[in-house]
């Protein structure tokens, strides 16, 4: 396992507008086909699938639901895994990764992913680029 992908990335990926759409699909284009599978835990899909409701419509949601997700190899975030994000987040104090974020560096470290696909420098700040 090499990547995983962010709630940022899959956002820009659904939205043709987005300043990093089309750099985000070519990325997502050259990883599955290089490395031929990309995970995402189950929060981030959890997350990305509430926020492109409320952001982005039915129509975006259908298509995240009909052809992105099902590419994507969904990695189920452990309760040890949730309970140490969790410890990382409180002792973190103003630092701006989400309790999603933090489980998506504690997988990585399981899955010994190398990157995370994301439309942010938030997790490459924490190593995962």
């Amino acid at each position: 396992m090499t990547a995983l992908i962010d709630t940022t990335a899959l956002l820009a990926l659904l939205d043709g507008h987005h300043p990093q759409h089309h750099m985000l699909r070519h990325e997502l284009a050259f990883e599955l086909d290089v490395e031929g599978e990309i995970a995402v835990t189950n929060y981030v899909a959890l997350e990305t699938f509430d926020a492109t409701r409320r952001r982005l419509g039915a129509s975006a949601l259908k298509l995240l639901a009909r052809e992105i997700m099902p590419a994507l190899e969904i990695v189920w975030v452990q309760p040890a895994e949730h309970a140490l994000a969790l410890e990382m987040l409180l002792a973190s104090g103003p630092k701006p990764l989400s309790l999603v974020d933090r489980t998506t560096l504690v997988v990585a470290r399981r899955l010994g992913a190398r990157r995370c696909i994301a439309a942010d420098g938030r997790l490459v700040v924490e190593g995962l680029a």
